[in-house]
C-alpha cells in the first residue's frame, strides 16, 4: 500500500494575489498532488502543463484548474480543464464550459462568511446535480461550524468531499489536504476521484486551525 496526498485548492505568482513558485510547490515535502487553481488564470497552465491535466514535474503532480469568479454566484473552481475560462459569465454558463471540456465542477469554500467570493448558495444549489465535488475543508475557514455546514452540504447531496489549502503564499503549504491509500499503477485523473469517492481509501485529512484573530486581522489589513 502507497499514500497519495493531494491538496485540491492553491494559488502560484500568477494569480493576482498569489506567491508562490513552481520550486515552492516542488520543495514541500507533505504533498504529493497539487491542484493549482488561479483566481481568473490559466498561465501556469499554459507554461508547465504541455496540454495534459494532469502532469508531473520531478517528483510532484500537478492538476490543471482555474477560480473563476462568476457574475451571478460568486466563485467556481473548474479542475482538469484544458484551457482558461473567461471570468463574469453566469454560474450555469461557467460550469457548462466546465463540462463541456470534461472538466470537473469542484464548489470551494461555501460556507466562507467573511469572503466576498463565497458562493451564492441560493443560485448554486439550482445547479448541484452538476457540481461534483464540495470542498469540505478550506484552511482560510475561521470557525469549526463552516467546516461542519461544508461537511454537511456535500453529506447531504452526495458529493466528493474536497480539501484545500488555498495557499497564495509559502506558510500556507500544506494546511489542508486529504490522504489516500492506493496500489501501484499510474496515477490519473480517474484513479484520484474513485479512490476520493470510496471512503475508506482516506486514510487522513490534514486540517490546520487557523487562529481566529490572526486571521482577521489578516483580512483587516
Amino acid at each position: 500500500m502507497k499514500k497519495l496526498s493531494v491538496d485540491f485548492h492553491n494559488h502560484s505568482i500568477y494569480s493576482y494575489d498569489g506567491e508562490l513558485t513552481l520550486e515552492d510547490f516542488l520543495n514541500n515535502d507533505k504533498i504529493d498532488v497539487f491542484a493549482i487553481t488561479d483566481h481568473n488564470n490559466f498561465k501556469y497552465h499554459e507554461i508547465y502543463s504541455n496540454g495534459k491535466v494532469l502532469y508531473k514535474i520531478e517528483n510532484k503532480y500537478f492538476i490543471t484548474g482555474e477560480e473563476i469568479m462568476t457574475s451571478d454566484a460568486g466563485e467556481v473552481i473548474g479542475l482538469f480543464i484544458k484551457q482558461k475560462i473567461e471570468p463574469f459569465m453566469t454560474f450555469e454558463e461557467t460550469i457548462k464550459e466546465i463540462k463541456r471540456q470534461n472538466g470537473i465542477v469542484y464548489l470551494p469554500h461555501p460556507y466562507d462568511f467573511y469572503r466576498r467570493g463565497r458562493p451564492k448558495l441560493k443560485v448554486v444549489l439550482k445547479y448541484i446535480d452538476e457540481i461534483d465535488m464540495i470542498e469540505v475543508f478550506n484552511a482560510k475557514y475561521f470557525t469549526d461550524f463552516e467546516v461542519k455546514m461544508s461537511f454537511k452540504l456535500a453529506e447531504k447531496y452526495k458529493k466528493i468531499k474536497g480539501y484545500g489549502s488555498d495557499a497564495h503564499k509559502l506558510l500556507d503549504l500544506a494546511k489542508g489536504y486529504v490522504v489516500l491509500k492506493y496500489e501501484d499503477f499510474d496515477i490519473n485523473r480517474e484513479k484520484i476521484l474513485d479512490l476520493l469517492s470510496d471512503e475508506p481509501n482516506v486514510l487522513e485529512t490534514v486540517q490546520i486551525k487557523r487562529s481566529f484573530l490572526k486571521s482577521l486581522l489578516k483580512k483587516l489589513r
